[in-house]
């Protein structure tokens, strides 16, 4: 009589499923980690460019004669990686004294639904 030895060393089925759903479980959670940093790279170059925005307007509201600083607001399109962003900007001024005023510029953008806004306040004097 022969004596036949089985080779048990391959997977099973069940342990192949077992590792399949382990795997997918993992690729997924990577695949929501990807999208979570892309969200917040998005998020942090737009603030990066509404520092700027509010910078750039706050530099000619400083330039413009005492006078003739007043409230305003403007939409401004700016290309952030390969999205068309609009930033609201308004300015308001409001009186201190005879002879100075308080600028704040506020930069507002959205994403995802949600607002967020960057604001830089200035006071000029006249003379």
């Amino acid at each position: 009589m022969q004596i036949v030895k089985h080779n048990n060393k391959a997977f099973t089925l069940v342990e192949m499923l077992v590792a399949i759903t382990i795997l997918t479980i993992g690729m997924l959670a990577a695949l929501e980690g990807l999208v979570l940093y892309m969200q917040q790279n998005l998020n942090s170059l737009s603030r990066d460019e509404s520092v700027r925005i509010a910078e750039q307007k706050m530099n000619e509201l400083r330039n413009l004669s005492y006078t003739s600083i007043t409230s305003g607001s403007s939409t401004i399109k700016r290309k952030i990686k390969r999205f068309e962003k609009n930033f609201a900007v308004t300015w308001t001024v409001t009186n201190l004294s005879s002879n100075s005023v308080s600028i704040e510029v506020t930069v507002k953008w959205t994403i995802m639904n949600k607002e967020w806004s960057h604001a830089v306040r200035s006071i000029v004097s006249r003379g």
